[in-house]
């Protein structure tokens, strides 16, 4: 434990490489915490309150590990942060000599042999922004998509990444000098790996295809843990998913049109078909005419994978003289269309669990719904896991000889049972460590009257006069943080006239420059959704206001959130109870950590729920909050902004 007394003690090493700094004793539990379980091969779960400096205290013991970490995080601009600047501030104030390795997903480089063979075949680029994608390809060093000062198409990048479905490996002419494979190299020799948690779970449900082989692991934000796994672990089959098999199947193979015709056909009666249930999400049990149109489609797939098998040799756009390469893209294609036959088997098989009653709620182990996207107008089967804590159990926390497990908002009224059911953690050393920052002088709380019911059909016509008043007295400076679109766009309406400060919502900006435009523009007010309630750092006056429309519990009609609850009443317990409040307050506390991000900053909380006061679960999830002072009347807030 010396090894982090040394580091965080006053005038120490971390102390002098970063002026102004004072340890806090959550950090340097925190540390110690990690720092046992890493000697004595123990999971640790740590909720570290804002302000407690959770990213040093893991990196402290994860730098002096004497074994390769994996850091994984809820997002590549956390990623950035941590290579770009914790992780050398450590490394230097500690004298360590430690190879770190920003590791993204393929699809995030540039494969220089799809650029070659684009490029080769056209004496000028046909538009200008591949005209600019083309320029940045043949200049850059690192092949990252994150050095591109613009935002290319999808369908742009996608004739350029590095993404598996077309990799050939060792067989590339051009795998000696690969972006990505030399990042890949690089991370089997590295002590410390960052990655973001989309590329994790992806690398444990390929079984470990991604990474190289690591001894700990950090799990920063882990809140979103249980949504990446699942995400890993989902089966899609959409317009969107063939189309991009046949466009990667077609730039290697002259394939008949007959196949795009035959399955064209098979997803345009599969997308009437999908369309005959109202709305944008529904199980795919409520469906049962998909029955009859994915036998016919799965039989498609099997044709066009057949085919691929006895032609492709005599089919290729272009000889191959290197055989195994040639039988590399074979076994590629031949794959990619199987993938497709697996989904249409796996949708089909949880449909059946849950229309045949055969299977009692609580031992379904996949859930299969519809959803609509692109405007409306194309619709998706997605099949998911019901549960991902026996995958977690067995291809992790049984693996792995530590993982941490930390975020700002894990715990639910100081318990971790929630988390740990979610992600099948069976024994874990705990702590919680609360926020340094004097939450009853630095904010308030503010929760609307019980009147005030979100589920009334005129709760945006009544609480927009309430958002209004208390944007005048915060002087805007403000998130107004929705749970819906639809309510987001209702309440904009209200008010976009009357707010005399500058105005935006989400989506009139890319995200990152909506964010720019907040910090840099003096009393500015935005209006966002899910995207704004957590990974947002803005320090300081610009935010001083966070208005949240209403408890944000998980919608019961979501088909997984719908099979969660039924397994936990098919097993005596509630479902309310132990899944829909501790879900709301885990994203309540993620909301509300947006205001204060340092001791300097003040401002005001403002719940637009009257269930918050009215409804005794209400009062168990804000009694969950940071202590803020809690007023009922909003002139209470003048003084506050007297002061800031």
């Amino acid at each position: 434990m010396k090894l982090v007394d040394d580091a965080f003690a006053p005038g120490g090493p971390i102390a002098r490489a970063l002026p102004g700094f004072e340890a806090r004793e959550g950090q340097v539990r925190m540390s110690h915490l990690i720092q046992r379980g890493f000697l004595e091969n123990v999971h640790t779960i740590v909720e570290a309150g804002t302000g407690v400096g959770k990213s040093l205290a893991y990196l402290v013991p994860a730098l002096r590990a004497g074994a390769r970490v994996v850091v994984s995080t809820g997002t590549i601009a956390l990623q950035e942060q941590l290579v770009r600047k914790d992780i050398p501030l450590v490394t230097q104030a500690l004298g360590v000599d430690a190879r770190v390795v920003l590791l993204k997903g393929r699809n995030h480089y540039l494969c220089k042999a799809k650029f070659e063979k684009e490029s080769g075949a056209r004496l000028i680029a046909p538009s200008v922004a591949l005209e600019r994608l083309w320029a940045w390809a043949e200049s850059t060093e690192t092949g990252d998509r994150a050095e591109l000062d613009f935002t290319p198409r999808f369908e742009d990048w996608e004739t350029l990444d590095a993404d598996a479905d077309d990799c050939v490996g060792e067989y590339c002419s051009r795998f000696a000098d690969c972006h990505f494979f030399a990042k890949r190299d690089a991370a089997r020799y590295a002590d410390v790996v960052v990655v973001n948690h989309a590329l994790f779970f992806l690398d444990l449900a390929s079984g470990g295809a991604l990474l190289p082989a690591y001894d700990f692991v950090v799990l920063d934000e882990a809140h979103q843990a249980e949504k990446y796994a699942t995400a890993a672990l989902t089966a899609t089959l959409s317009p969107t998913s063939v189309n991009r098999m046949m466009r990667k199947l077609h730039r290697t193979y002259s394939i008949p049109g007959s196949h795009d015709a035959e399955l064209d056909e098979g997803m345009r009666r599969l997308q009437q078909t999908l369309a005959r249930v109202p709305g944008d999400k529904y199980p795919i049990a409520a469906n049962e005419a998909v029955f009859e149109v994915l036998p016919v489609l799965r039989e498609s797939f099997y044709r066009l994978e057949n085919w691929v098998h006895a032609n492709w040799k005599d089919a290729l756009r272009r000889p191959i003289d290197n055989e195994a390469e040639a039988e590399r893209r074979r076994d590629i294609a031949l794959r990619s269309v199987a993938a497709h036959v697996a989904t249409v088997d796996r949708i089909e098989n949880a449909a059946l669990q849950a229309t045949s009653g055969a299977v009692p709620a609580d031992e379904i182990e996949a859930v299969a719904w519809v959803e609509r996207g692109d405007g409306g107008e194309r619709y998706e089967i997605n099949a998911a896991p019901f549960s991902v804590a026996d995958f977690l159990r067995a291809t992790l926390f049984a693996r792995t000889r530590s993982v941490v497990l930390t975020s700002a908002t894990i715990s639910t009224g100081g318990s971790f049972e929630f988390l740990k059911s979610s992600l099948g953690v069976d024994d874990a050393q705990q702590l919680v460590a609360p926020s340094p920052f004097d939450y009853a002088k630095q904010a308030r709380l503010y929760v609307a009257p019980p009147r005030l019911n979100p589920k009334a059909l005129d709760f945006a016509r009544r609480a927009a006069p309430l958002i209004e008043e208390i944007l005048d007295r915060s002087g805007g400076r403000a998130f107004v943080l929705f749970t819906s679109y639809a309510r987001l766009r209702e309440v904009y309406a209200l008010l976009r006239e009357r707010i005399p400060f500058p105005l935006k919502m989400q989506g009139d900006l890319p995200r990152s420059a909506l964010l720019d435009w907040f910090r840099t523009t003096k009393n500015a007010v935005l209006f966002g959704t899910g995207t704004f309630w957590e990974g947002i750092d803005v320090v300081g006056d610009a935010l001083s206001c966070v208005v949240i429309d209403r408890l944000p519990f998980p919608s019961p009609s979501e088909p997984l959130v719908a099979a969660r609850i039924a397994a936990l009443e098919a097993k005596g317990r509630s479902g309310f109870e132990h899944y829909m409040i501790p879900s709301a307050i885990v994203r309540l506390k993620q909301g509300f950590g947006r205001l204060i991000r340092s001791t300097t900053d003040r401002g005001v909380v403002a719940i637009l729920d009257g269930r918050a006061t009215s409804m005794r679960y209400g009062a168990t999830i804000v009694d969950a909050l940071p202590p803020a002072t809690r007023i009922t009347d909003l002139s209470a807030l003048d003084d506050l902004f007297r002061e800031v």
